[in-house]
């Protein structure tokens, strides 16, 4: 049986694939000219059956990333849409993960009785990506899937029924939303997110409570729809911004019913629903916040649409953040677009770069203050920068006053908060090599990691709840994201205590979550972390424990071969879990060849990752450096490879990878990158041997257009022209080329 690595599919591309029209419903006087896009996204599916987190829904959910996979390999299979009423048509496009000689019938039906051939390959034909122009109206569309030479399971990345679109389209579907607090599995997300059985719920009953909507650009609003989950008496209000400062009312209502609408006029990009009281006292809600207008709103979160993350340790460097503030204008024009700080509230600096805790809400006096800080995150917000801070809420200093309180109170058989904070104990419990005498405490404290960092404790709900608190300072402070050091590891933590102290007060504010060191999917579904680290491609060791990489290994063997397979497994899993993966070089391999290094980054960069350096031109450790001592050629190729990664939203963090088949796999990887929507794309051809070749591709059925001249995102110029089906570029030792194409 093949694994589903050997199956995954693709995105909502075109590619000429010939077939006779087929007729549905007749149309009786001509369409007057209206808007065109895929009535799929926000259709119901169905499937003859579905692997686990592998929905049918994922086919039409306008998101390449995501897909539909059969639960084995068994064929025929197959996917049908109920666009919910007859709909006229205009094509249908299907994709696959692989490119394949794929067999396989698209048929269309007024009733799901009888059916109309639309799209006939049962007989085979190669590539990933088809699209056939539709005349007729149906109401469903159905895929069916008859077989694959090499043996893939069935499946679809997007199912594409594009028609005319006659109904008024709710902007607000899919975009950023925020609240003042969710129940668990009440996130506001799902306020937008077209599900009628989902909603947004608060965290209690207390109010107001409020939800608000990033449009992501100015909307000139026409309508408003709010829906509570109850039929009552609702007091509330809607109001509009362009700048989350100044609001004008857009609805206000105290009335009587569970769906309220407004027209109304105006531009806007936040919409801000504040739920006041209810006759019934049902708690804050909104079954769907709908907004209505013309625009183009934004439902990409930024980091699933940008790379280029430089890592700083300041504590550990005694690095200034007014030094860091000096370097923003530099780092955005090396191609940058984010920053992380690791950590920045006071810390132990003799110990793993500060993180063990001295105080959690005061910045190292070493690194700066306050002021310091939030100059430094308003002067990255003016350059369109964001800024992550690694932090931890896992172990304290055993020299911080939280602890030595703890000891204290322990001793003297005083109850207070901060001894609840930590697990001190008369006599060790289970796994005695974890628990560490403290003879100022007279007992003896859990440890996970070092006996000078005592764990916090995460069966105390005063800690459970100081965790909520401190993570909504930082927040509130305006930063862009979170990242936390091994959340798996917390003493006594469990799944519902990490969401209720950690991810779900995130999720309020709809940020970047990297949960450093987990690996499973379980981690997104369940955890609900949004980032995870991607050991499989690359595990970050320190000199001299190199850790591992699998591209260092396919550059040292000169077979890149098996690199797809390890993308599927894990960063393509990660991404359908809803997530992305993060990854930085293998900087455990001290000294590489720097063509080889340079190598593994244009794949980093260009394969669908959120792109890390550390230290600037250091590699894991301070006092280890490596790019200083390359050439200014080599230096610059580096940050010619960091502006690549945001010239083309095809190289974002999201979006689908394709496999291209080259004239040797052995020697050379091709691959095709879509962004999240499928709109952008790029071609990526990497040379794994050590002399000059000669790669090949065959681009038929692959959804690039072969008769153009590419954009050669490293060089910013002309790539080699594309005249024919078959495209050959020659690459030198360990060279790359990196493609805008159409």
């Amino acid at each position: 049986m093949r694994r589903i690595a050997a199956l995954v599919l693709a995105s909502v591309i075109g590619t000429s694939a010939l077939a006779v029209p087929a007729k549905g419903v007749p149309t009786e006087r001509a369409v007057p000219a209206q808007t065109v896009r895929n009535l799929a996204v926000g259709a119901t599916a169905t499937a003859s059956d579905s692997l686990t987190k592998f929905e049918p829904g994922k086919a039409i959910d306008g998101n390449s990333s995501t897909y539909w996979a059969a639960s084995n390999e068994a064929m025929p299979k197959w996917l049908r849409v109920d666009l919910g009423r007859v709909r006229q048509l205009t094509s249908v496009e299907q994709s696959f993960k692989d490119v394949d000689t794929h067999s396989f019938l698209i048929e269309g039906s007024v009733d799901g009785n009888g059916w109309t051939a639309l799209l006939d390959r049962r007989a085979g034909a190669r590539g990933h990506v088809f699209t056939q122009p539709v005349t007729g109206s149906y109401r469903y569309v159905r895929l069916t899937v008859t077989g694959s030479v090499a043996g893939r399971w069935a499946g679809s990345t997007e199912f594409a029924v594009n028609g005319y679109d006659d109904e008024p389209r709710n902007l607000a579907r899919g975009v950023s939303a925020t609240s003042s607090s969710l129940g668990p599995g009440y996130e506001p997300f799902k306020a937008v997110d077209g599900d009628p059985a989902t909603y947004w719920g608060a965290e209690k009953p207390d109010l107001p409570q409020w939800l608000m909507l990033d449009l992501g650009n100015d909307i000139a609003v026409s309508r408003i729809e709010q829906s509570f989950v109850d039929n009552d008496r609702w007091k509330f209000r809607v109001e509009g911004s362009r700048d989350k400062s100044s609001w004008q009312t857009l609805m206000d209502k105290d009335e009587t019913g569970r769906v309220f609408g407004q027209d109304v006029t105006g531009t806007y990009r936040y919409i801000k629903l504040t739920v006041f009281s209810s006759g019934a006292g049902h708690w804050a809600c909104s079954q769907e916040l709908k907004v209505f207008g013309a625009g183009e709103p934004v439902t990409t979160k930024w980091w699933e649409d940008r790379s280029g993350v430089m890592r700083f340790y300041p504590i550990w460097q005694r690095l200034r953040l007014d030094a860091i503030t000096a370097q923003l204008d530099s780092l955005k024009a090396r191609g940058f677009r984010a920053i992380e700080l690791s950590p920045v509230n006071d810390g132990d600096r003799d110990l793993w770069a500060g993180l063990p805790v001295m105080d959690l809400y005061t910045i190292d006096p070493e690194i700066g203050t306050m002021q310091d800080f939030e100059e430094l995150l308003a002067a990255a917000h003016a350059r369109g920068l964001k800024v992550i801070i690694f932090t931890n809420p896992g172990y304290a200093s055993v020299n911080s006053p939280y602890f030595q309180k703890a000891e204290d109170d322990f001793r003297r058989g005083v109850e207070s908060a901060e001894r609840s904070w930590f697990d001190i104990r008369k006599q060790p419990g289970e796994y005695p090599e974890k628990w560490h005498y403290s003879e100022r405490a007279q007992g003896y404290y859990w440890g996970t990691w070092d006996k000078k960092a005592p764990s916090f404790n995460y069966s105390s709900q005063a800690w459970l709840d100081k965790t909520r608190h401190y993570l909504r300072f930082w927040m509130d402070k305006g930063i862009d994201g979170i990242a936390l050091d091994a959340p798996n590891v917390y003493h006594t933590s469990t799944v519902e205590k990490n969401n209720y102290a950690i991810t779900d007060v995130l999720r309020n504010y709809d940020t970047f979550m990297n949960g450093e060191g987990v690996r499973e999917p379980g981690y997104i579904y369940d955890w609900h972390y949004n980032s995870l680290q991607d050991y499989t491609i690359t595990q970050w060791g320190e000199p001299p424990g190199q850790g591992s990489s699998a591209i260092l290994k396919a550059i040292d063997s000169g077979d890149p071969s098996g690199l797809e397979d390890t993308l599927k497994n894990y960063r393509d899993l990660m991404v359908n879990a809803g997530g992305i993966t993060q990854t930085a070089p293998n900087w455990g391999r001290a000294n590489y060849p720097v063509d080889s290094r340079l190598l593994e980054i244009a794949m980093l960069t260009s394969m669908g990752t959120l792109f890390y350096l550390h230290n600037d031109y250091y590699t894991i450790l301070p006092h280890e450096q490596e790019i200083p001592d390359w050439t200014p050629e080599q230096r610059a190729m580096l940050d010619k490879l960091m502006r690549a990664q945001n010239a083309s939203p095809a190289l974002a963090p999201l979006g689908l990878r394709v496999r291209i088949p080259t004239n040797d796999d052995h020697k050379y990887y091709a691959y095709k990158r879509l962004n999240k929507d499928g709109t952008a794309k790029a071609l990526v051809l990497l040379n794994f041997r050590n002399t000059a070749q000669t790669v090949s591709v065959d681009l038929t059925g692959t959804g690039i257009a072969t008769s153009q001249t590419p954009t050669d995102l490293v060089e910013s110029k002309p790539g080699p022209p594309i005249t024919g089906s078959t495209y050959q570029v020659r690459l030198p030792a360990f060279g790359f080329t990196i493609l805008s194409v159409q």
